[in-house]
């Protein structure tokens, strides 16, 4: 992590520089031999770093830069200003590339040249109608889709029935399943429906997966790696709801403050069992601890972290959360109807959701039963 950091504040110092001289500038050739030295040790360990500029959260290989400070503020700056919302460093990177590719950063109306060990491009997102038709999804596909889901789905079960998590074995039939996604899956026929407290309890985590591997594949995202862990993370959002006693969970009154001081530490308790798990991603303990802070920095687990910034994968799988809950019927609710819940959740939008995310997820489901 240190080491990303500083490759960020280099990249933006070099960047800099030479947006305040010139490119030939002895502080540019200092910055850009710095930042491949950094760069290199980065990609010692990994096979590329990607940036990613997602409704202005710096997003560094799968993680949030938007807090760090000053310096990934200009960055984004710099980035946006150029047009971009995605640049990849791949191993193999040659100082001649990178002396090249910074000067050109700071060139607005420039299109950038080609590097062989640097991609840069831009996330296709789209919410207006003008966006154009899609079409509809291949039966081919959708039937794919159902049946990987139905092995997520079992999969999930064996967790809350026997209490074990075969990471391994969920992982890989969550790549499967998000290898099957695209912008035209029709989200909606791929939703399961609860008959019972138990069914909801998988059911809901396998709609929740679902939800939110659609809504990254509609804001562009295609890389295999991180829509499998933005779908184990939805999977696995909830589950320190093991931990709180089925009769609370299945309570059909309403809850005593006791019983709602239970229920809000399953962040807590899901936070926990996720990080002890080898193997899983840090995303997945990530969205289960921030998966009910909210995009104002409120809500819970813990009232003293309020000024907490959610990580946008978490902002994702929270709209995916209550977008489900509110569809399904519950012991205590029934199940609302689609021309009811948006209008429930853009109420709350600003203060619960990202606008913009919510946005784009209302756009791609309307478009869905278009």
């Amino acid at each position: 992590m240190d080491a990303v950091i500083g490759f960020l504040s280099t990249l933006t110092s070099a960047i800099s520089n030479c947006a305040l001289y010139s490119r030939e500038h002895v502080s540019v050739d200092e910055c850009t031999r710095k930042c491949l030295s950094i760069l290199e040790k980065v990609l010692a360990d990994s096979t590329s770093l990607e940036i990613m500029l997602i409704d202005d959260d710096l997003i560094v290989n799968k993680a949030s830069f938007k807090e760090i400070g000053l310096q990934t503020t200009n960055l984004r700056k710099r980035i946006k200003r150029k047009g971009l919302s995605r640049i990849e460093f791949l191993p193999g990177v040659t100082y001649d590339e990178l002396r090249t590719f910074i000067p050109e950063i700071v060139e607005v109306d420039r299109k950038i040249p080609d590097f062989p060990h640097i991609k840069t491009g831009v996330l296709e997102i789209r919410t207006e109608d003008a966006a154009g038709a899609e079409g509809v999804a291949d039966e081919d596909a959708m039937g794919y889709l159902t049946e990987k889901i139905a092995e997520v789905k079992e999969i999930y079960k064996d967790i809350v029935r026997n209490k074990r998590v075969n990471v391994g074995g969920m992982s890989r039939a969550m790549e499967n399943l998000a290898a099957g996604f695209s912008m035209r899956t029709n989200i909606l026929d791929l939703l399961g429906y609860a008959a019972s407290r138990e069914e909801y309890t998988y059911i809901h985590a396998t709609n929740v997966s679902a939800l939110s591997i659609f809504q990254m594949r509609t804001l562009g995202v295609s890389d295999k790696m991180f829509l499998r862990d933005i779908g184990l993370a939805g999977l696995l959002h909830d589950i320190g709801k093991l931990k709180i006693s089925r009769e609370v969970l299945g309570k059909k009154a309403a809850l005593s403050e006791k019983e709602w001081e239970e229920v809000r530490l399953h962040p807590v308790y899901g936070a926990r069992i996720l990080s002890s798990l080898a193997g899983l991603p840090p995303l997945c303990s990530i969205v289960a601890y921030q998966h009910h802070i909210q995009f104002d920095g409120k809500g819970y687990p813990k009232p003293e972290l309020s000024s907490m910034r959610q990580h946008i994968c978490s902002q994702v799988v929270a709209i995916a959360d209550c977008f489900d809950a509110l569809r399904s019927a519950r012991p205590y609710k029934r199940g609302l109807e689609m021309k009811e819940i948006f209008p429930l959740m853009q109420k709350d939008s600003v203060r619960a959701f990202n606008p913009f995310l919510l946005k784009n997820f209302m756009y791609r489901v309307h478009k869905t039963l278009a």
